[in-house]
């Protein structure tokens, strides 16, 4: 399993960026000295873009035409993100956590552009799910299955708001109907029960995966459901949870896309 660096994040990310934010420069012009743009993402994205690709991007636009650029940025869950964006949240850029998220934007008529096409269909970001634990992992978790034990208290974020909620149910229910997750494979039931043991555990769920991880760093819980490149950010600052990947796990796929409507 190739494990992704807080570099490597911000390196697939930034390219596809770039080129997404000078092909939406036209619209939002508000003079000829200064371009406005406005980012609506999910929660996960915010140190990337805040920190590393918009502030790279400011430099390369101004080098390049003279102009600076301004961004309004906006981070929230992602299926909360999306209903914002339907509702009237006038962005100019969408960077999610679920390509079903920009496609609910797209069948709104707000996308009119093919956002997913190859070679990288709509997709600026990879990550894994992974278990953050504590040093030295106390609770001795390993698998999906180990999650069910009674006493554990598991933070993840709620999947009505959350697309780092929705890639954390598919994990482990993919890991069960694979055989994975210490259940029969190919029972949806046995997943489906699975996946309510594990949520008997779990004590906070936060809009977004960002505040659940954000929550777990202030000491609340014992095991964090989460992207592999949200631990990586954290440990990167000092930090001291480590994390664990199970055998079974999920490749997460991150979109952005234009809002020309």
């Amino acid at each position: 399993m190739r494990k992704i660096s807080r570099l490597g994040v911000l390196a697939a990310l930034a390219l596809p960026l770039l080129l997404i934010f000078m092909g939406c420069g036209g619209d939002s012009a508000e003079s000829k000295d200064t371009l406005t743009h406005v980012l609506a993402a999910d929660t996960t994205t915010r140190e990337a873009y805040g920190k590393a690709i918009i502030p790279s991007f400011q430099k390369h636009w101004k080098e390049k035409t003279g102009q600076q650029v301004e961004f309004r940025e906006s981070y929230q869950g992602s299926g909360a993100q999306s209903r914002a964006v339907i509702g009237g949240f006038e962005a100019d850029i969408v960077a999610l956590s679920l390509a079903a998220d920009v496609e609910k934007i797209a069948e709104a008529g707000l996308i009119k552009q093919a956002w997913a096409e190859k070679p990288h269909n709509g997709m600026v970001s990879t990550s894994i799910v992974v278990m953050a634990v504590r040093p030295g992992n106390p609770k001795n978790v390993r698998e999906w299955s180990d999650l069910t034990r009674s006493g554990l208290n598991i933070l993840t974020p709620d999947p009505r708001t959350s697309g780092g909620a929705m890639w954390n149910i598919c994990a482990m229910y993919g890991a069960a109907m694979r055989g994975f997750a210490g259940v029969e494979k190919n029972r949806p039931e046995a997943a489906g029960q699975l996946l309510s043991s594990v949520f008997k555990n779990v004590s906070v769920m936060d809009k977004g995966a960002r505040e659940s991880i954000t929550n777990f760093e202030k000491g609340i819980g014992d095991i964090a459901l989460t992207y592999e490149n949200e631990v990586l950010v954290g440990q990167k600052v000092g930090q001291k949870y480590e994390y664990v990947i199970p055998r079974s796990t999920i490749l997460i796929e991150n979109p952005a896309a234009i809002v020309d409507t």
